[in-house]
């Protein structure tokens, strides 16, 4: 019954499917389709014998996508054979023709497999960087924009300058600064003085082995019981006439203490020499000689410091006056994102969440810009310091400059092994620990002279008053000579010990010494890398800068055009104050290296040179004097060879191997080029 219920549909079916292929081959004419009647004899026969008719149509076929060349014409269907009647004359029932397929396209087939559409077919771009981006980089365009950029930096900065300027005080170069130092600097002022104290003490050494003449004169009076010990025996005088009518004759009459003279005088010319004593006033002019080189040794040292110490704290404050505007523009781009993001809220169109998130981003960049101005003024504060100078009277805190210059620079080519020998070489705290070597062997062989005699010699002309006599005027005249000598057979182990500890000294000052040119190179050697860390962080960050002002305006015109999102605007900006700060710190950063760079090398000397006498007496009355500042000039000659080290440590020179230039490989020579 199952099968008898869906013959008709099936048959429906059937007849559907003829008529649209009928109407798929012969779209331009379709003739009325002949009856079909279903035979009664059948054993699937229905109660009554039905025609299904299918009327005239429009035909009908599946959308055939026209821009797809790939989907090929529809075949014509080969004509169907006449059935065989089967045995009891009745003729089988026709099979349905089946439908022509029709070729799916790609949103047919997606539709019907719930399928996403593949992405439209691209050719393959290549992710490394083509010719357009190396001549865009190349290009004046690039350059142009970077001018640009920084142009508008440099003016808000030079705003920001004529804002700062006092016009109660001068302007301060970067050399006018070095001036000031040369001759206010307190540290440079007590080196030199420490000259004079060294050659003070050379002085002193050197009297020691010159002969020494004196006057000398002394009177002394006595009272006349002391000199007669108490004796006052009963004395009278007798006079005796004189025939001839002259003076009488007086006598004395008493004890003979009466004759003592109670008040003698003295005047002596004495001349004295020393004779030996060891060794130990030659040992003593020789260190004293080496300590008053390596005074003027330590007062150029001085200068380079301090002239690396000011280039430094100088630049320093430009920095900090560059952050202060950096910040500044991101607080003022910040500020108008708050107001653009307000004014949008207002019309409804970004939720109260955007405007809160500018908010906070806005507050959170006050600090730094807080922070930045902090350390700027601080900066000026230590520069003063460091000059030496004093604030105008009445104004305490009112600096006395005006910082004028700006973050330039040039790049300089440097070689690692040149640049440790030169400063090897040329580094004057270097010399100056050299001769403090000198000093300590010199004053090992001055100890060790306490095991030594010493003799001296003395010779003058004195003169007396004659004390057997009352007269006070009568003197006695004459010369003397002598000699005196000493000589400690047991002094308690006193020069042993004083022996030992000078030795010990010479060994540490010899360390120091070592260990002094492994800090000489390493300063080389950390000034050099952080040159190359600079210019390479300011080749990477310079253009950096541009990319980043280019970020930000077109993220702002994506949020402007409903593509973007406030957070890129933010991230944009956040960038673009990292670029702009990171080119300023890598600026200050290769001038900062470079200033370590030529103090490792004493390159400063340009300074005592160049400037109009900054260290002579009319600038300054603590200053060099003109011996002081020919015996300096000679002293810290870069040209000047190094002083020889002690015999003991005469092999043991750790300048030798590094002054040596490394010899160069020699080719070998095949055998068969001998033969």
């Amino acid at each position: 019954m199952r099968l008898v219920k869906t013959l008709p549909t099936v048959l429906l079916l059937g007849a559907l499917a003829s008529a649209l292929a009928q109407s798929n081959q012969s779209p331009s004419s379709t003739p009325s389709p002949t009856p079909w009647t279903l035979p009664g004899a059948t054993p699937y026969a229905t109660p009554a014998a039905a025609a299904l008719v299918v009327p005239n149509a429009t035909p009908w076929a599946l959308p055939t996508p026209s821009a797809s060349p790939a989907i090929a014409p529809t075949p014509t269907p080969a004509p169907t054979p006449a059935p065989t009647p089967l045995p009891d004359g009745t003729m089988p029932l026709t099979p349905p023709p089946m439908p022509t397929p029709v070729p799916l396209d790609a949103s047919t087939l997606s539709d019907q497999l719930n399928l996403p559409l593949p992405a439209p077919t691209q050719s393959k771009e290549s992710l490394l960087p083509g010719s357009e981006t190396n001549t865009l980089k190349d290009s004046e365009q690039l350059a142009m924009q970077q001018k640009m950029v920084m142009a508008d930096f440099e003016k808000s900065l030079t705003k920001l300058i004529a804002q700062q300027r006092n016009p109660k005080v001068a302007n301060l170069s970067l050399n006018d600064a070095v001036r000031i130092a040369l001759k206010e600097n307190p540290t440079i002022l007590n080196a030199i003085q420490q000259i004079r104290l060294t050659r003070g003490q050379l002085i002193s050494v050197v009297s020691q082995a010159i002969p020494k003449i004196s006057l000398a004169t002394s009177y002394n009076q006595t009272q006349q019981d002391i000199t007669t010990n108490g004796a006052n025996p009963t004395s009278g005088t007798i006079e005796i006439p004189n025939p001839n009518g002259g003076k009488p004759t007086v006598l004395q009459i008493g004890s003979s203490s009466q004759a003592v003279q109670n008040q003698t005088w003295n005047i002596a010319f004495q001349g004295t020499q020393l004779i030996y004593d060891g060794g130990a006033t030659i040992a003593d002019i020789q260190g004293g000689r080496a300590g008053y080189d390596a005074a003027f040794f330590s007062l150029r040292s001085t200068i380079d410091n301090i002239v690396s110490q000011i280039i430094t704290q100088f630049y320093q404050i430009v920095l900090n006056r560059a952050l202060i505007v950096a910040q500044q523009q991101n607080v003022t781009l910040l500020q108008q994102q708050v107001q653009d993001q307000q004014n949008r809220y207002e019309a409804g169109t970004v939720p109260r969440f955007n405007v809160l998130q500018a908010e906070v981003q806005l507050a959170n960049a006050k600090p730094p810009l807080i922070q930045a101005q902090n350390n700027y003024r601080i900066a000026l504060y230590q520069l003063v310091q460091l000059l030496g100078m004093d604030y105008p009277k009445g104004s305490p805190g009112e600096v006395p400059f005006n910082i004028v210059g700006t973050l330039g620079y040039s790049l300089r080519k440097v070689k690692a092994d040149e640049s440790i020998r030169v400063a090897i070489a040329r580094n004057p705290a270097l010399k100056a620990q050299r001769q403090a070597i000198l000093v300590e062997a010199y004053n090992v062989r001055s100890q060790i002279a306490g095991w030594f005699p010493t003799i001296n010699a003395n010779a003058g002309y004195e003169m007396a008053n004659d004390t057997s006599s009352q007269n006070l005027s009568d003197n006695a005249i004459g010369w003397f000579f002598g000699a005196t000598g000493n000589w400690n057979i047991w002094d308690g182990g006193l020069t042993y010990g004083n022996v030992s500890q000078a030795k010990a000294k010479l060994m540490h000052t010899k360390n120091n010494y070592d260990n002094g040119i492994r800090q000489v190179v390493l300063d080389v050697q950390v000034a050099i890398s952080n040159l190359q860390q600079a210019q390479e962080t300011i080749d990477a960050t310079t253009a950096s800068v541009v990319q980043a002002t280019e970020a930000l305006r077109l993220s702002q015109e994506r949020l402007d055009a409903g593509a973007g999102t406030q957070l890129d605007v933010l991230n944009a900006q956040t960038q673009l104050l990292t670029a702009q700060s990171n080119v300023l710190q890598a600026r200050y950063d290769y001038i900062a290296a470079m200033a370590s760079y030529d103090f490792a090398l004493s390159l400063d000397t340009q300074y005592v040179e160049t400037f109009d006498d900054p260290l002579v007496r009319p600038l300054n009355p603590q200053a060099l004097n003109r011996s002081e500042r020919r015996q300096f000039q000679k002293a810290t000659d870069p040209t000047r060879p190094q002083t020889n080290l002690p015999k003991a440590f005469k092999d043991q020179d750790p300048i030798k191997p590094i002054l040596e230039v490394a010899p160069k490989p020699t080719k070998k020579i095949s055998r068969s080029a001998n033969k």
